[in-house]
């Protein structure tokens, strides 16, 4: 997400003629530094006018089954967990009806 903001950033400032802006280099840097364990391999097919991916091979890759598999089963999380991490999220939301329930007025 944040990658997404930054580019944007980037883009525009490049866009408006801002590309010598000392924060150029910070963005570049930190653009640098998210790359770093992007390596591996990636297996396509070529067909005429497309292609189609078929799969990647990384040390890195983020979607490894060890993890969990897709669907039901997350071999990280316990059920506590997930219930705490619910709580947790939820905090700000629960609060926030708390406190605009008090305000109501019928």
């Amino acid at each position: 997400m944040l990658k997404d903001q930054l580019s944007i950033f980037y883009g525009n400032w490049v866009h408006e003629g801002l590309l010598l802006d000392p924060v150029m280099r910070d963005i570049e840097s930190f653009f640098i530094s998210s790359q770093q364990r992007v390596s591996g391999k990636v297996f396509i097919t070529l067909f005429p006018y497309r292609f189609q991916v078929n799969g990647i091979a990384s040390p890195y890759d983020l979607m490894q089954s060890k993890f969990g598999t897709y669907g039901e089963m997350n071999n990280a999380w316990t059920g506590e967990d997930v219930r705490g991490f619910s709580k947790i999220m939820a905090n700000a939301l629960r609060i926030w009806y708390q406190t605009g329930e008090k305000q109501i007025t019928k």
